[in-house]
């Protein structure tokens, strides 16, 4: 497995532009030091995450699937204090939320955020069923929302997501910036780009890692249970999502 290989060490990796948390971090730096990122180490880019910027607000996202489980018991093993926040849109399936409690059993530090609007509500504004109608408005209620209150609390934020998972993700950086509803900044970080879906089962299986069990009933990539349908390999990865859709992305690595 790539980080297994890794031969360099953290403190030959290019130095990230200086970081002010009070200022926006300069895209055009971030965008020419991304570069000197690409073929390292998953671990090896965190553990510089951790080095060189530990000293703001650095935390991660997971919403445990294959990823975010790889990416939470790898935190947990050498940075347990690092939250990894997890949004739960109130539509989740119960497996989803057992894997993400056996994370939190093993130490992983799990910080549940939910949408300021609960389904009551969703449904006596907007109607019932908004996810039917308009997925994108749910999805802005539901995660898009609940994400940028994620990012008021971070300066750095770590992200899972993988290239080879969709198209939409095939140009994703290593480094990259997110903005904030006031338009501020924050380094978005994303170790596992490079990795495929075979390096992330073998991670999963080799350290007996907790992962969501309809992973094994059909299920490729797994979000809110109106939206999400067996796939089985059929169509890509993410083809179980928004079935018979345009749609794709949820809106949060948009951000």
């Amino acid at each position: 497995m790539v980080w297994r290989t890794v031969c360099y060490t953290v403190s030959v990796m290019p130095p990230l532009p200086a970081v002010d948390p009070t200022a926006p971090f300069d895209p055009v730096a971030i965008a020419r030091q991304t570069g000197a990122f690409e073929g390292r180490a998953a671990e090896a880019i965190l553990a510089w995450v951790m080095d060189a910027l530990g000293h703001l607000r650095v935390g991660c996202t997971s919403a445990f699937g294959p990823e975010g489980c790889v990416l939470a018991d790898l935190v947990r093993r050498r940075w347990p204090d690092t939250p990894i926040y997890t949004i739960d849109t109130g539509l989740l399936f119960e497996a989803s939320v057992e894997v993400r409690r056996a994370h939190a059993a093993r130490g992983a530090r799990v910080v549940v955020v939910e949408p300021l609007v609960d389904l009551r509500t969703q449904a006596g504004t907007h109607g019932p069923a908004l996810w039917d109608r308009d997925p994108d408005a749910c999805c802005a209620l539901r995660k898009v929302a609940p994400m940028r209150r994620i990012l008021d609390r971070l300066d750095v934020w770590i992200t899972a997501i993988r290239r080879d998972q969709a198209p939409t993700r095939a140009n994703t950086p290593v480094l990259s910036v997110a903005r904030r509803a006031d338009g501020s900044a924050v380094l978005k970080v994303a170790p596992f780009v490079r990795w495929t879906r075979k390096d992330t089962w073998r991670y999963l299986l080799d350290h007996q890692v907790p992962y969501n069990r309809l992973l094994d009933e059909g299920y490729d990539s797994i979000g809110c249970r109106p939206c999400t349908v067996p796939s089985a390999g059929a169509g890509g990865e993410r083809a179980g999502r928004w079935r018979g859709r345009a749609k794709t992305e949820c809106g949060i690595h948009n951000l």
